[in-house]
């Protein structure tokens, strides 16, 4: 859960932060809100885990019960 500095190629004159944590990466010219928001991802581990999990199910119920779902047959 580091914090990386580089250059954006959108705005070279800055530099910018950013941090990945699983499949998710938050960037910004401050690193203030990147040590915020991974802060915030590490505290509330719980929460962001059964998030995922609830989620995960949702998805999992729409594609069983979508009936133009192409299976490949």
């Amino acid at each position: 859960m580091r914090i990386i500095k580089y250059i954006n190629p959108h705005f070279p004159n800055h530099d910018w932060f950013r941090c990945t944590i699983e499949n998710e990466t938050y960037s910004s010219p401050s690193r203030d809100n990147v040590e915020l928001w991974r802060d915030d991802k590490l505290i509330n581990a719980d929460y962001y885990k059964e998030l995922k999990e609830i989620s995960d199910k949702a998805m999992a119920q729409m594609y069983e019960n979508n009936h133009n779902n192409w299976t490949g047959d």
